[in-house]
């Protein structure tokens, strides 16, 4: 039972630090770890679908910020 789990579970950890700076800054800093077989098929997939869901994501952020 736990080789099934193994196999078929994919852990994914984040965090998330925002750092507000002088001169209306702010500075990102992220950190993820993947885990699993289905982290490691899309580690390897071009274009990687996890950055160009961060770069969405911080564009997000910054539209957000300017509104």
């Amino acid at each position: 039972m736990l080789s099934l789990i193994a196999s078929t579970t994919t852990l994914i950890f984040g965090a998330w630090i925002l750092e507000s700076l002088p001169n209306n800054r702010v500075h990102v800093l992220t950190e993820e770890s993947q885990i699993g077989k289905l982290a490691k098929g899309l580690a390897e997939t071009v274009p990687n679908p996890m950055v160009n869901g961060y770069q969405a994501w911080l564009d997000g952020l910054i539209k957000a910020a300017k509104k």
